[in-house]
């Protein structure tokens, strides 16, 4: 009875690492150079981002979520779950109380690489690399940008 135990327990061991992957983890350090208008609640931003691709697979594009983006009209992904939820603050919000991000302009190690936002999620973009980032490797991508700070009261993004 014992033998026919653990030959289940290892039997159940090896199905169940046989279906599982191996577990990694990219490697993404940030370096913002910002400075703030406090008056009229604006950043203005240069980005260094490094990026390992731990991944066992060979990248050709990655993505970025463009938060600010999601405070930019009622038909994004956050506007519609406001008000699901039953908020209308930022349904009927003005245009100037709103935010975005602008000003993107992505470079991988020093060149210009092709990058669109998602048609039905403005607030994410997809950058497609000039060549395919190798497992183990790393790029530095730069990019400018510029946030329209939305009003505190639809979210913790936001001014009060």
């Amino acid at each position: 009875m014992k033998k026919q135990f653990f030959a289940l327990i290892f039997l159940c061991f090896v199905i169940i690492r046989s279906f599982s992957q191996a577990y990694f983890q990219q490697d993404v350090n940030y370096f913002i150079n910002v400075r703030l208008d406090d008056v009229k609640h604006e950043l203005f931003a240069d980005e260094t981002i490094v990026y390992t691709n731990n991944s066992p697979n060979d990248l050709t594009f990655l993505y970025f979520h463009l938060w600010p983006n999601a405070y930019k009209n009622n038909k994004t992904a956050r506007g519609k779950q406001l008000l699901e939820n039953g908020s209308t603050k930022f349904h009927y919000s003005k245009k100037e109380q709103r935010g975005y991000i602008d000003s993107i302009n992505f470079k991988v190690n020093g060149e210009s690489v092709k990058w669109a936002k998602e048609k039905t999620n403005i607030d994410i973009c997809k950058i497609i690399l000039n060549e395919p980032l190798l497992s183990g490797k790393t790029i530095t991508i730069t990019t400018p940008f510029h946030v329209k700070i939305p009003i505190g009261v639809f979210s913790r993004l936001g001014h009060i």
